[in-house]
């Protein structure tokens, strides 16, 4: 019981030093810059399942924290890993295509986004090109 408690103890101690912030998800999000700056919780969460899915990947991919820690430990903030930057990058050229396309081809009303994370990456960190005989 001693142990367990030092454990936590040493953990809660960890997870409080490296700029973790004190609830997962926040009440608001800083240094947004491809999502509105007031994004709620469900939109911003909602985009980095789409991330994980569509990439294959867990947060750690972008940001700074250790698998098996909780969110919370996690400093989503930092722009230390340039994955993030190369995200950011992503979501202005799928916005992009997506908007050519609608303006050349109108979609049906509640057609989902037709260019996504997936449709390249097809759960893989990096795409595969394809290869044309």
């Amino acid at each position: 019981m001693r142990t367990l408690f030092l454990v936590t103890t040493l953990v809660t101690g960890f997870t409080a030093s490296v700029g973790a912030q004190a609830t997962f998800p926040p009440a608001s999000f800083k240094n947004l810059q491809v999502l509105p700056k007031d994004a709620d919780a469900k939109t911003v969460v909602g985009t980095m399942k789409g991330f994980a899915i569509g990439l294959g990947v867990r947060c750690q991919f972008c940001h700074i924290g250790k698998e098996g820690l909780p969110l919370e430990a996690f400093d989503f903030v930092s722009d230390e890993i340039p994955q993030k930057n190369t995200a950011r990058a992503m979501m202005r050229l799928t916005d992009d295509i997506n908007r050519q396309l609608d303006a050349a081809v109108p979609r049906a009303s509640g057609v989902e986004k037709r260019v996504s994370c997936v449709t390249c990456h097809r759960g893989k960190s990096t795409p595969d090109n394809a290869k044309l005989p």
